[in-house]
């Protein structure tokens, strides 16, 4: 009697080198050189039922042999395909071959980081992308009300880091890397005309580096895709604009946002940026500081928040004036607010510092601590005076004049003052207000 033949053991397929895989994020691509066999698993998913992905398999004789989706763990699904495999070519050992694939992909995709031991170590030298405004390798968050100029600071932000250039208002990047730039709200040419025009006015020499995806689909769907051209592409900067349509349905729910803010996390060690939303009485809020529109954990999972305002008393029409406050640090202290103006004219756009203090709604979403120092930087003033400039109650004013003299920032010029003398304050010493 004629035994069946059976396929070979897994020990049996030829050593691991003769097999040579190469991962780009969540793509894999499994080549046997000795058959002229590619195996490329994509689309990876991982649900209740196990991974799913899709399998594409070419022959070097017969072409693109098959194309589908696969359950990795599922011994049928696995024993169709190579049934189907084996119409094609009856010499490789399909079976051992499909086995070492699904299971090596499996392994890889759900391994994760490591668990390693923590062990102290000093501060890092350089903590930074762009200094001040885009920690390295963490996520950063840009928020603010429509038409405040977000997109056009991202894209500067990405200008600076694919050139490499020190931009005007401080903008210097620690080093070079590529970017890529997922829109969910403008167009490509909108985009690349703002490039120009950013490039001729600034004078920065641009060789290439910033990557386009217009979005449509929720980030956490796109992430195996992104992930995959993340790792091809050398990403070494993700800027998503903006955060409401990335968490596709509600937005607002802490489930949405947790879930997108953790799919940034996985473009690591890519330092990434998100633009988000006020909500309409953040939008219509005329002093302080304001939070990302949503969930709180918008603003609790990023590790730098920053917002983002424009002037709204400003009187040229040519020109943008932005304030820039810093409302979350996880590493340090924050840093000052600052100003930046874009002055449109002849087709490109031109940058420089700005003074906050020359708009008083942008000064107004300052700590009381900067005004009271911004103040005191044209002369000496009593509290009284202080409290009468900046609008504010005397008593607030008084505290923080107090704060600021116990840390060194500001001095009382008459001493303590007395009756019918109070005391006139003046700044200790020529140090950045903060």
């Amino acid at each position: 009697m004629r035994m069946a033949s059976v396929e070979p053991r897994i020990a049996e397929v030829p050593a691991a080198s003769a097999l040579d895989m190469r991962r780009d994020g969540d793509e894999f691509l499994f080549t046997w050189s000795s058959h002229g066999i590619g195996i490329g698993v994509s689309r990876l998913r991982e649900t209740s039922a196990g991974i799913s992905a899709e399998i594409t398999v070419e022959h070097t004789i017969a072409g693109s042999v098959h194309w589908g989706g696969l359950n990795l763990a599922s011994t049928s699904a696995r024993e169709a395909l190579v049934t189907k495999l084996k119409r094609v070519s009856g010499v490789p050992p399909w079976g051992a071959l499909l086995e070492r694939v699904c299971r090596t992909v499996a392994d890889e995709f759900r391994k994760g980081a490591p668990i390693i031991a923590l062990e102290p170590a000093p501060a890092r030298e350089t903590r930074d992308l762009i200094e001040k405004m885009l920690p390295l390798g963490e996520t950063a968050v840009f928020h603010g009300d429509g038409g405040s100029g977000k997109s056009l600071t991202m894209l500067l932000l990405a200008l600076a880091a694919a050139t490499g250039t020190t931009l005007p208002g401080g903008l210097r990047p620690t080093q070079r890397v590529n970017v890529l730039y997922l829109d969910y709200e403008s167009t490509v040419e909108e985009h690349q005309e703002r490039l120009h025009a950013l490039i001729a006015g600034l004078g920065v020499r641009y060789e290439g580096g910033i990557f386009y995806r217009p979005m449509v689909r929720a980030l956490t769907d796109e992430a195996p895709l992104l992930r995959t051209e993340i790792s091809r592409l050398q990403i070494g900067l993700v800027i998503a604009d903006s955060l409401a349509p990335a968490c596709g349905p509600e937005p607002e729910g802490a489930d949405a946002v947790i879930r997108t803010m953790n799919t940034l996390r996985s473009f690591a060690p890519a330092t990434r940026s998100a633009t988000a939303h006020v909500s309409k009485a953040g939008a219509d809020q005329r002093a302080g500081s304001t939070r990302p529109f949503g969930s709180v954990f918008v603003q609790n999972l990023a590790r730098s928040v920053w917002e983002i305002r424009a002037a709204e008393d400003a009187d040229d029409q040519n020109a943008l004036t932005l304030g820039l406050y810093h409302r979350k640090a996880n590493r340090g202290r924050k840093h000052p607010p600052f100003g930046l103006r874009f002055d449109f004219t002849d087709g490109l756009i031109r940058l420089r510092p700005h003074d906050l203090a020359e708009h008083t709604d942008l000064l107004a979403r300052t700590s009381m601590s900067y005004r009271l120092q911004k103040a005191l930087a044209s002369g000496q003033a009593t509290t009284e005076e202080l409290a009468t400039n900046l609008d504010a109650s005397v008593d607030s004013v008084a505290r923080t004049l107090r704060r600021l003299k116990a840390s060194g920032k500001v001095i009382a010029l008459n001493g303590a003052g007395g009756r019918g003398h109070p005391a006139r304050w003046g700044l200790a010493g020529r140090g950045e207000s903060r």
